[in-house]
């Protein structure tokens, strides 16, 4: 079990770029069916994103015009992308 002051996020990139971000406080996820706010502790889920997706921890990264999958359980939420539009880091 991950202990930590938020969520841990693993992001699966186009199956070859692996990235890890430690104590992420909130990620929002803006698909074309729904809006999710993820906090830690949130309860198990898995799903599958056609939209944009937010992560905001000590600096906020955005990916916008995504495919992919996303699962959270156990404050380790993994995100595989498939497609992807734009990148930003703020």
């Amino acid at each position: 079990m991950h202990k930590s002051n938020g969520i841990k996020v693993i992001i699966l990139d186009s199956g070859v770029d692996i990235e890890e971000i430690e104590d992420v406080r909130i990620i929002r996820i803006k698909s074309q069916d729904y809006n999710l706010l993820i906090f830690k502790d949130y309860s198990p889920l898995i799903g599958e994103i056609d939209g944009n997706i937010v992560i905001e921890g000590n600096t906020t990264i955005r990916y916008d015009n995504i495919k992919g999958f996303y699962s959270i359980s156990r404050n380790i939420f993994h995100l595989i992308i498939n497609e992807k539009g734009m990148q930003s880091d703020n």
